[in-house]
């Protein structure tokens, strides 16, 4: 497969080898990840996201990052995107995190899925630098991180070779400079569009960067609250989080979630 066409909606893929995006499309679960608890629900929409259905009318906050975003460990209305989206009269929550997945995949996700969902507002909660997209020699694309290994770069004979390569190649300037580059990609696209946008660096994202609309938000440990799983936060460090970065936004940006029906717009 050309490793281009994993740059548009019809050949985008999470993993090669396996948790294909287009197996779980308007499906339900009752695992994710590090859930086997079987005590949450977990319900993709057409595009195979835990999300709303991109049909839905409204005002559309398009959220990514990782698992945290998508909200391992917790049902749906108790994610930090849900519990967001709720605060906003007609909020429409098109959740694009991706449990294991990197700022690599954060920066492709958003650019190749824009144009379809045409958000109001973006909410990028970063994750950690040190994980990274890589494309296989035989055209496929997984998700490398240097602390754990899965799926083709573990079960594989090339993926375990190619898993101690990235892992020996990995360092902490690298991962900086890596993210670096995926966000002036993300920030210069968003200007583009004339879209608004707000961003989370809590994940070893250097402070000194330090951009209007970047917030933290204490996201990060200790958490109030667990999800099913023990690892991820759970819903009240969700909501706790939710409530600041709606409040930070009202206080500083109030245009940024000022909803107007497509079909009134025009009488600006």
């Amino acid at each position: 497969m050309n490793p281009l066409e994993y740059w548009n909606s019809e050949g985008f893929e999470i993993s090669s080898y396996m948790y294909s995006l287009r197996g779980r499309v308007n499906k339900t679960y009752r695992t994710s990840g590090s859930d086997n608890t079987e005590k949450c629900t977990y319900t993709y929409n057409e595009l195979g996201f835990r999300g709303d259905s991109i049909k839905k009318e409204g005002f559309k906050v398009m959220s990514l990052g990782c698992s945290n975003t998508e909200g391992v460990g917790v049902n749906h209305y108790e994610t930090w995107p849900s519990q967001f989206t709720s605060l906003i009269p007609n909020g429409i929550n098109m959740n694009f995190g991706t449990g294991g997945r990197s700022n690599d995949f954060i920066t492709r996700c958003l650019l190749t899925y824009y144009d379809i969902i045409k958000p109001d507002l973006v909410l990028i909660m970063y994750t950690d630098p040190f994980r990274r997209e890589f494309y296989t020699k035989d055209g496929g694309i997984e998700p490398f991180m240097p602390t754990v290994s899965w799926g083709y770069l573990k079960e594989t004979d090339d993926g375990v070779k190619t898993q101690e390569y990235l892992t020996y190649l990995q360092n902490n300037n690298e991962d900086i400079i890596n993210w670096h580059k995926n966000h002036l990609l993300i920030k210069y696209f968003l200007e583009s569009k004339k879209c608004n946008w707000i961003w989370n660096g809590f994940f070893n994202i250097p402070k000194d960067c330090n951009e209007f609309n970047r917030f933290d938000g204490d996201y990060d440990m200790p958490f109030l609250d667990f999800g099913v799983d023990g690892v991820h936060p759970g819903p009240n460090h969700n909501k706790t989080y939710a409530h600041k970065l709606y409040n930070f936004i009202s206080k500083n940006f109030p245009h940024y979630i000022y909803y107007l029906p497509k079909n009134k717009q025009s009488l600006i």
